[in-house]
C-alpha cells in the first residue's frame, strides 16, 4: 500500500510531535508504503475500524463504547501518575483517555507502519496538543519520556490492546518490567532502618525514601500521600538536610507519617540548616557562617538562600540588600521566613530550600504529632551509638539536630 506524502492531517499531527521527539517524526515520514495488508472495515456501530496483516486492531462492535470500558476499568486517575497506552489502532482507547485521565499520557505505537497510517488519518491536534499527551514508537522512547516526567513517586499504569499484546509479546514484556523498575513497592513486613531524603546515599541494613527512581521506597515529600509501608514497621528513622526542602504543610504531614510508621520506642534523628544561626550571622555580619550552605551573593542574598534556593549554583530570589535588611528589622522571625517563601519563583522546574526551621519550630510539630524525648542534639552525639556513627551527621557548624522517640 503507497503512501502520499504532505497531507494535511498527518503534518498537523508532526508538527505537534516534532515539538519533543523530532527524531519520531522522521522515522514516519520515510516510511513510504505499508507492507502488510491492510482492510478497512465498518463496526457493527458504523465507526470505521482497520485490520492489519488479517487482524482486527480496534473492537468489531462498537469501538468507542469498547474505549469507554478500558478506560473506566481504572480505579486510580490521578494527576501525580503517568497512563501508557499500548497501541492506537484508530486511536478510539487514546481519545477516550486524553478525554478523561487527568495524568499523564503515553501512547506506546510499537509499529511505526500503524503509527504513520493513522496519524495520516485521524485528526489528532486536539489530542496532541494537550500539554500531558505524548507519542513513543519504541520502548526506549517510552522510557526517556518516563524519566524525563518522572514525578517521584508516581504510579505507571497500563492498557494494552489485545492485538498489541498478542502481536508484540516481547515488548509488551519489557515494557511491563521498566513499568516494575519504576512503580512504587510497598516496604516488605519486617523492621526497618529508614533514611529519608538519602539521596545516593547507602548503608548495609538501611532503606532510602527518596524522590528518586533508585530509592528504595519511591516517595515525593511535597504530595502528602501515604508511605508504602505498614504501621510500625520503622526501628529508626534519620534525615539529615532534607526537611528544608519541603513546606510546613509537608512537614507536617512527614511527621504523621513517621509516627504511623514508627514502632513504639523508636528513635528518629533529624538534622537541618538552624534559620536562628543563620539569623544570629547575619545580625553580626558573620559571612563565613554561610559558607557552609550552598549560598551565593552578598549576605542578604545568602541569608534568604539559606531559606529559598533553587538549582545548585543558581541561588534563589533576587531582592536588594537594603530591602533584605529592612525586613529583617521589622518582621517577626516567622513572618521573615514567610516573607523570603513568598519570593520563590514557583514556576522554577525545581526548587531546592523553601523553609526555614530552628528548634522550637520542629519541636512543636513533633510534639503536636505524638513523640516524646524531644530534645536538641549536636553532631556526632546521638542518644543511638549507630547514629552517632561514620555516614550520618553532616556540616557541623551549620546544623540543628533533633532527636525523639515514638512512645512505647
Amino acid at each position: 500500500m503507497d503512501i502520499k506524502t504532505d497531507l494535511p492531517i498527518l503534518e498537523k499531527n508532526l508538527d505537534l510531535i516534532k515539538t519533543y521527539n523530532s527524531k519520531l517524526v522522521e522515522k514516519i515520514l520515510n516510511i513510504q508504503e505499508i507492507t502488510k495488508p491492510v482492510e478497512f472495515l465498518e463496526a457493527k456501530s458504523g465507526d470505521p475500524v482497520f485490520s492489519y496483516n488479517g487482524l482486527l486492531i480496534d473492537d468489531e462492535i462498537d469501538p468507542i463504547d469498547w474505549a469507554y470500558q478500558i478506560f473506566y476499568k481504572l480505579n486510580d486517575n490521578d494527576e501525580d501518575n503517568i497512563y501508557v497506552i499500548f497501541g492506537m489502532g484508530l486511536g478510539y482507547v487514546f481519545k477516550r483517555f486524553v478525554q478523561s485521565c487527568k495524568g499523564k499520557i503515553i501512547l506506546f505505537e510499537p509499529n511505526i507502519e500503524i503509527l504513520r497510517l493513522t496519524l495520516e488519518l485521524v485528526d489528532f491536534s486536539e489530542e496532541l496538543t494537550r500539554n500531558n499527551v505524548y507519542v513513543a514508537n519504541s520502548t526506549k522512547e517510552m522510557s526517556e519520556l518516563i524519566s524525563m516526567h518522572f514525578t517521584y513517586g508516581i504510579k505507571i499504569h497500563s492498557c494494552a490492546l489485545d492485538f498489541y499484546q498478542k502481536t508484540y509479546s516481547n515488548i509488551y514484556q519489557d515494557m511491563i518490567r521498566e513499568f516494575d523498575r519504576v512503580n512504587p513497592k510497598p516496604l516488605p513486613e519486617g523492621l526497618h532502618k529508614i533514611n529519608i531524603g538519602a539521596g545516593k546515599w547507602k548503608k548495609d541494613g538501611w532503606k532510602t525514601l527518596d524522590c528518586y527512581l533508585d530509592a528504595d521506597i519511591k516517595a515525593d515529600l511535597r504530595k502528602c500521600k501515604p508511605f508504602p509501608i505498614k504501621d510500625n514497621q520503622i526501628e529508626k528513622a534519620f534525615s539529615s538536610h532534607c526537611i528544608e526542602h519541603i513546606e510546613t504543610h509537608h512537614l507536617e504531614y512527614l511527621l504523621k507519617e513517621l509516627y504511623r510508621c514508627m514502632k513504639p520506642g523508636a528513635i528518629m534523628r533529624l538534622s537541618c540548616p538552624d534559620i536562628d544561626q543563620a539569623f544570629e550571622a547575619y545580625k553580626n555580619n558573620n559571612i563565613k557562617w554561610f559558607d557552609g550552605i550552598c549560598t551565593r551573593g552578598e549576605i542578604g542574598a545568602k541569608l534568604l538562600n539559606t531559606i529559598v534556593s533553587y538549582e545548585a549554583g543558581t541561588g534563589g530570589p533576587k531582592v536588594p540588600e537594603e530591602e533584605v535588611k529592612e525586613k529583617f528589622e521589622s518582621l517577626s522571625k516567622d513572618e521573615f521566613i514567610d516573607w523570603a517563601i513568598s519570593l520563590c519563583d514557583r514556576i522554577r522546574p525545581y526548587i531546592a530550600h523553601i523553609n526555614g526551621i530552628y528548634y522550637e519550630k520542629l519541636a512543636k510539630r513533633l510534639k503536636d504529632v505524638g513523640f516524646v524525648n524531644i530534645e536538641r542534639s549536636s553532631y556526632l552525639n546521638s542518644r543511638d551509638a549507630e547514629l552517632r556513627g561514620k555516614g550520618f551527621d553532616l556540616h557541623p557548624n551549620v546544623s540543628l539536630f533533633v532527636e525523639c522517640n515514638k512512645p512505647n
